[in-house]
């Protein structure tokens, strides 16, 4: 009874007074309500007070948006290396999320870089075009880009307006304290390979830049193209092979040697090779006994797929199938009006190896970090290749296992092998490298390059023999007459 009394007693006290009964109880001393009102009061605008400053520091400005025309630009050449077979080709498409491009990543990284605002507004060119899957080592696009030079450096572009038209204006001199001008400040250059290789994926790299003249084109001003074609030699006539090779060098009309679209309404095929060879690859460091050979290439321009064209044509001169005379054949545009159907081989293999310029002198960094520079990139392709490398010995291995055991070791005790023209005393890589085939059905293989992959035909039809394709001319005139009904 007495413990509900004292609870309503205490139920009409207030806050402070309460706080005060509290802290008399805790500390023996007489504290009177009216100074718990005081502190009470103070602790809440202290509160506030923390609130208040979050609330300020939470609602910072957001950083102004980057302003581009308080900088100069200038137009270089990027050299650039990727392996192809993760990406639809190197020129952009409407649908980068699907089939991305090497072109697409690039932009990305010169638009998150401020490096450029507008891809279509930077006269960009690049001197190839590399289909689905092909690699380049060192391929070259020219941009307008951002630079850290004052407006009067005769490398930089012309003036551009600000946004109210107005010239931009740099301070490019130093001031001592009593704020006179002294002497031009030492200015640097944007380090352009640092920064877009740390935003480009890993099988894309920056290798070189180069300061070139306003209207240098990437394309329009290449010298040569240097294309490299890898191969494996297995039941191959190399020399052969060299014999029809050579027949490519000089001009001539490459109008069998390329796919023809009807929308580049493209009439002249004369291509100019400058060097053609078939060499050994010398640094191979794959565990298989199989030998590496290059198609070693460069010419003045190529034509859609002709490089692709040209080795599907010298593969079947070094399997035999056909004579290396095939290839004055399919010069000779009075002879072979229009291209034969055959299939041209894969892309995997090609490299576009270097595009040649004049006057163009490459930077590998800046002059005081030139070296680290290419330390880093050297580490970071060793790593890739690292991957690849250990990959490849794993394959190595078991190949060389499996091809080194006798066929006999594969038959039974008492199993008889009729009909069948295989000597048992060879080995398994042996019998796949032959000529004999070992189906019942005949059927003969079509070397087309890519990553050991056969082309099967039951009969093989000489390229003389085939069907051919509609003629350039034909192609384009179909292509006018499609476009006129479709205006």
């Amino acid at each position: 009874m007495s413990h509900s009394i004292n609870t309503e007693k205490y139920a009409t006290w207030s806050r402070e007074e309460l706080i005060a009964k509290l802290l008399n109880y805790e500390t023996g001393q007489q504290i009177q309500h009216d100074s718990i009102s005081t502190t009470a009061t103070t602790t809440s605008l202290s509160c506030d007070s923390d609130k208040t400053s979050t609330f300020k520091k939470s609602s910072k400005k957001s950083p102004r948006p980057f302003d581009m025309s308080k900088y100069s630009k200038r137009h270089i050449a990027l050299k650039l290396a990727y392996f192809g077979w993760n990406y639809h080709g190197f020129a952009m498409n409407v649908n980068e999320q699907k089939f991305p491009t090497i072109e697409g990543h690039l932009h990305f990284a010169l638009m998150n870089s401020k490096m450029i605002l507008d891809p279509s507004k930077c006269n960009f060119s690049k001197c190839g075009r590399t289909d689905k899957g092909v690699s380049s080592l060192g391929q070259v696009v020219a941009l307008d880009i951002r630079s850290n030079l004052p407006q009067d450096s005769p490398h930089v572009l012309p003036i551009t307006p600000m946004n109210d038209g107005t010239p931009i204006k740099q301070d490019v001199t130093s001031t001592n304290e009593d704020g006179i001008k002294g002497k031009p400040k030492q200015i640097e250059e944007i380090p352009y390979i640092e920064t877009l290789n740390r935003m480009l994926p890993d099988d894309i790299r920056i290798i070189a830049w180069a300061p070139v003249n306003s209207d240098f084109n990437a394309r329009h001003d290449c010298r040569s193209r240097h294309y490299k074609y890898f191969f494996v030699k297995r039941n191959l006539d190399i020399d052969l092979m060299r014999n029809a090779a050579k027949r490519f060098l000089g001009t001539h009309d490459f109008r069998n040697f390329c796919k023809i679209d009807g929308a580049k309404q493209i009439d002249n095929f004369l291509r100019t090779i400058l060097h053609v060879e078939i060499d050994l690859v010398q640094d191979q460091q794959n565990c298989s006994t199989d030998e590496f050979y290059v198609f070693d290439l460069k010419g003045t321009a190529f034509l859609w797929h002709q490089v692709r064209c040209m080795m599907a044509i010298l593969f079947l001169v070094g399997q035999k199938l056909e004579e290396p005379s095939i290839i004055d054949d399919l010069l000779d545009i009075k002879k072979t009006p229009a291209k034969p159907i055959y299939n041209m081989a894969s892309e995997l293999p090609l490299v576009l190896y270097d595009c040649q310029y004049d006057n163009v002198k490459w930077h590998y960094g800046r002059d005081d970090n030139m070296f680290n520079t290419l330390s880093k990139l050297y580490k970071h392709i060793y790593e890739q290749w690292y991957g690849y490398a250990t990959k490849s010995l794993l394959f190595s291995k078991l190949l060389n296992d499996l091809g080194g055991m006798s066929l006999k070791r594969f038959i039974h005790p008492g199993q008889e092998l009729k009909n069948l023209p295989i000597n048992t005393e060879q080995t398994l890589k042996e019998l796949v490298s032959s000529d004999i085939s070992t189906s019942s059905d005949n059927l003969s293989n079509i070397i087309t390059g890519g990553g050991g992959k056969e082309l099967r035909v039951r009969k093989y039809v000489k390229i003389a023999s085939r069907e051919t394709c509609d003629s350039a001319e034909s192609k384009n005139e179909k292509y006018k007459v499609k476009r006129i009904k479709l205006e």
